[in-house]
């Protein structure tokens, strides 16, 4: 059997609900030749049972193993806010809507990860950390 194999019969048991199944196929997959999809898909089972700690290691391998993906990147922004680490979650959203200034969804999560940490009398213009950047994400321009 070949790594691509594992993962359609993981990605099958997925589908299918089965989520313990499906995550032994993608770990036999990723035995095999490691991906991140097949980490991302690990996430996502891992995650519907409930196991966060194994589900952030998960998109934490698959972001580290292409950064450049949107889905996953997001996946992980949300992963690094929900754990409370606002900074390197808002970095990420960054370079997304640095690559792809139309996603609209990167933009709307880091309103609203800078909204949930101010003290309601200030907007993104005054961010302490990330001003310059964050109103260019508002923006959709690069700096």
């Amino acid at each position: 059997m070949d790594a691509y194999y594992l993962y359609g019969m993981g990605l099958e048991q997925y589908e299918q609900g089965n989520y313990s199944k499906a995550i032994e196929y993608f770990e036999q997959s990723n035995v095999i030749e490691e991906h991140f999809k097949t980490y991302e898909r690990l996430f996502e089972c891992w995650k519907k049972l409930g196991k966060t700690e194994k589900a952030n290691d998960c998109i934490e391998k698959a972001y580290r193993m292409n950064p450049r993906n949107d889905k996953t990147a997001f996946e992980y922004a949300e992963t690094l806010a929900g754990s409370g680490d606002t900074e390197r979650a808002l970095a990420v959203l960054d370079e997304i809507t640095e690559r792809n200034p139309s996603c609209k969804k990167a933009r709307e999560f880091a309103e609203h990860i800078i909204g949930s940490n101010e003290d309601g009398n200030r907007n993104f213009r005054s961010y302490d950390r990330h001003d310059e950047r964050i109103a260019a994400i508002f923006h959709g321009t690069t700096i």
